[in-house]
């Protein structure tokens, strides 16, 4: 069980930002939550993450989660990160993990799943 390890979760629904605080929270983590990549980028720049969980499409702008995988490989190359989208396909997994994500999890998933991403 993590112990005071801090995930940032940045999703434009508030819902899924929801959800992940509640089963995240219960596994031992700190969360921090952003509705877009600019909050992400306020937080970011303030504290530091063991982990970002990012959409993909956020609002209007279909490339928000690839905008804020390019800033961490840019200006926290250590910080893992995870990019979450309900629109998959193998370009975006492969454009997703070239721009420095860990992983990449299709929407919806289950909260095991997501949990056993996070560990």
């Amino acid at each position: 069980m993590a112990t005071h390890q801090r995930v940032l979760v940045v999703d434009d629904e508030a819902s899924m930002r929801e959800i992940l605080e509640i089963v995240l929270t219960k596994d031992g983590y700190e969360i921090a939550c952003a509705s877009n990549v600019e909050k992400a980028l306020e937080l970011l720049e303030k504290e530091s993450f063991d982990l970002v969980l990012t959409d993909l499409r956020m609002g209007s702008d279909r490339q928000a989660g690839m905008s804020l995988l390019s800033w961490l490989n840019e200006y926290a190359p250590m910080t893992p990160s995870i990019m979450m989208t309900a629109y998959g396909s193998v370009e975006t997994a492969i454009e997703a993990m070239k721009r420095g994500a860990t992983d990449y999890i299709l929407k919806p998933f289950k909260n095991e799943e997501i949990r056993i991403l996070v560990r």
